[in-house]
């Protein structure tokens, strides 16, 4: 297109870029109203019918039905470059009542951003977590999980450190188990015990944990002292049994989840253990505590790793939580589930890390 003058180029460009915001306000807008609607059915459903699962709150049923109709949405949104940033901007606030309990700050770890949880109590642990958020490598920040991760500190005594990795599908693999080694090195050299750190996250985070221990272990790092995965998503080529059993009790898209991840990675690298650690040799990994939900797509990643992890000679924990969907502690946190979860991850923490065993 050919302008006469620098104010024709200017202009054009100011309006093409107030059009695509108001494409993604209105995108959002129907995003939202998408969910709002599928709440309001599946309330009328629960009334009519019962409850997905007997176990469910009504606050569990809103949400499940609210996530799977806006993450449908934001699935056949992914160029949006507005969504993109929101997911990587966002943040939500310590909740009020852990206000006086845990504080968070915002700091750089070798470089990478990160946001760093402490916990005010008298009983503080020596236990520090590296913490990745979940969000399929293409969306969410510590930001968005700063909820999860002051409940998780408040509860454990932990402090924590959520690092900000890159994100798909403009960062692609490997650029996030760089940015996960880059804030591992940072704590040791700056003096922090390998033996005092935990690696944890959900979703893609417990994806990267995983992937994390697999690096330290090729560059022969000091392993930390264990690892915290919640829900990891471990297979990228999506080869679980569950994503399709598991498809009515759970709010993530199965229009996603029937093909492989290609924005994450290459076709050809999704086997590879750092992409998909289900496929690794988990031998010489430190103990690992997997926890995941009896009603989640998803569930067969972690089945499969904890039986390759018990056949690697790794001490493992899984822990299936009957009827609770992907991340429940963090979708239903008013489930009792939910703080059945944190009080596991808290007593496991406790032993082990030395001086607790």
């Amino acid at each position: 297109m050919g302008f006469r003058t620098e104010h024709d180029r200017r202009y054009h460009r100011v309006s093409t870029t107030r059009l695509r915001h108001v494409k993604s306000f209105l995108r959002l807008l129907i995003m939202s109203l998408a969910g709002w609607v599928a709440s309001i059915a599946a309330t009328v459903r629960r009334i009519l019918l019962g409850p997905t699962m007997p176990s469910w709150k009504w606050t569990t049923e809103w949400a499940v039905a609210f996530l799977r109709a806006v993450i449908a949405r934001a699935a056949g949104y992914s160029d949006d470059r507005f969504l993109l940033r929101l997911g990587l901007y966002a943040r939500l606030p310590v909740p009020w009542r852990l206000r006086g309990s845990v504080t968070v700050r915002s700091v750089r770890i070798g470089g990478v951003r990160a946001d760093r949880f402490t916990a005010r109590a008298a009983s503080e642990s020596p236990v520090t977590l590296l913490y990745f958020h979940g969000g399929g490598y293409v969306f969410g920040n510590p930001g968005t999980h700063r909820q999860f991760i002051a409940q998780l500190v408040n509860v454990s005594g932990a402090g924590a450190v959520a690092p900000q990795y890159r994100l798909a599908p403009r960062h692609r693999y490997p650029a996030a188990v760089d940015d996960a080694e880059t804030a591992y090195r940072a704590m040791i050299d700056g003096g922090a015990d390998p033996r005092s750190i935990i690696l944890a996250g959900d979703s893609a985070g417990g994806g990267l944990a995983a992937a994390l221990l697999l690096r330290i272990r090729s560059q022969e790092l000091p392993m930390p002292a264990g690892a915290v995965l919640l829900s990891p998503y471990l297979d990228l080529e999506h080869t679980s049994y569950t994503i399709r059993t598991n498809a009515r009790t759970d709010y993530l898209p199965l229009s996603e989840l029937s093909k492989p991840n290609d924005r994450y990675a290459d076709p050809d690298q999704l086997r590879l253990p750092e992409v998909s650690p289900v496929y690794a040799d988990l031998t010489g990994l430190p103990p690992l505590l997997v926890l995941a939900g009896g009603a989640e797509m998803i569930l067969g990643d972690s089945i499969r790793f904890a039986e390759h992890a018990e056949r690697d000679g790794v001490d493992v924990d899984l822990v299936i939580e009957e009827e609770m969907m992907h991340v429940w502690p963090i979708v239903a946190d008013q489930q009792e589930e939910s703080d059945q979860a944190l009080a596991t991850i808290a007593e496991w923490l406790a032993t082990r890390v030395d001086g607790h065993d």
